[in-house]
């Protein structure tokens, strides 16, 4: 019996084995000689010293913690519509919907990226409606949102590509939950806003939280969407460490290994920390829902 259950802890982390190995023999030389510069005392204060490697942490993490932020709110929108929706429509209808609201994270980020600023830049589609509806005069008159210093236009790319993810993870979780609960919670006179607020998002916001962070990760260490829809200052540490390495300058090829051995670690820790709330609030989600 406790053989058994062995075997099916192993198992259960036998999945990831392929792409362990896959990273292990393509990148593992490449990341242990990163890790060693950053062992390198001299160096790595000449990294932390400069000004533009700060301001792009500062930077980085900013636009990280906007993004996330319009995720969540986008995310949980969706995942309330879904919750209304699959107790008013059929099964096919609710299917059809469903593909609609994730349809965008089918979309490559970069082509995402550009999808937005063609919306919402000065030339762009939501500028030329104002323009003939006579709101502005001139083209220029409509605020600059793409390559400008706040991101707007990156943290717009990210909300809407990321939160699909996010609403498919709670999604998953959330059809578990019987119907039963609430046609029981409708006798005391529970309407369905109330019931999810009080028993529907208490079981699933450790997923949601655990896919937040997940989201908060991948934001951090991208590189496409800044790259396109930022600015030559302030970038981001992913844009700072590829243009330091497209210098082709054998000078900077150690700052550059500095500065992702630290993205490295930032999204380290963001994963320890997705894994201890997994495994912390991931059983109280499962007690919940074998009531």
């Amino acid at each position: 019996m406790n053989g058994m259950k062995k075997w099916q802890r192993v198992k259960k982390h036998l999945g990831i084995l392929p792409s362990i190995i896959v990273m292990s023999v393509l990148f593992w030389s490449g990341i242990l000689k990163s890790f060693q510069q950053i062992f390198n005392y001299k160096l790595l204060e000449k990294v932390i010293n400069k000004g533009e490697f700060l301001n792009s942490l500062v930077y980085t993490a900013k636009l990280s913690l906007c993004s996330i932020i319009l995720v969540g709110v986008i995310s949980l929108l969706g995942i309330y519509v879904l919750y209304l929706l699959s107790t008013e429509v059929d099964l096919a209808k609710l299917n059809g919907i469903k593909m609609f609201i994730l349809s965008p994270m089918y979309i490559p980020y970069l082509l995402g990226g550009y999808m937005i600023s063609t919306l919402i830049g000065q030339s762009g589609m939501i500028s030329t409606l104002c323009y003939r509806l006579g709101c502005i005069h001139k083209m220029d008159e409509f605020p600059i949102l793409v390559n400008e210093s706040h991101g707007y236009s990156i943290i717009l790319t990210y909300g809407w590509k990321a939160s699909p993810f996010v609403i498919l993870m709670v999604y998953s979780t959330m059809i578990k939950i019987n119907n039963e609960w609430l046609d029981v919670a409708k006798v005391y006179g529970v309407n369905r806003y109330h019931f999810f607020k009080e028993v529907v998002f208490p079981i699933i916001f450790p997923i949601y939280l655990s896919s937040l962070f997940v989201v908060f990760a991948h934001i951090f260490a991208s590189f496409e969407v800044p790259y396109l829809l930022g600015v030559t200052y302030p970038r981001t540490l992913p844009v700072l460490a590829y243009e330091k390495y497209a210098r082709n300058s054998i000078v900077h090829r150690g700052e550059v290994m500095v500065i992702n051995s630290i993205i490295i670690l930032l999204t380290v820790g963001v994963a320890l920390i997705i894994y201890k709330l997994n495994r912390s609030l991931g059983e109280r989600v499962e007690l919940e829902l074998e009531k």
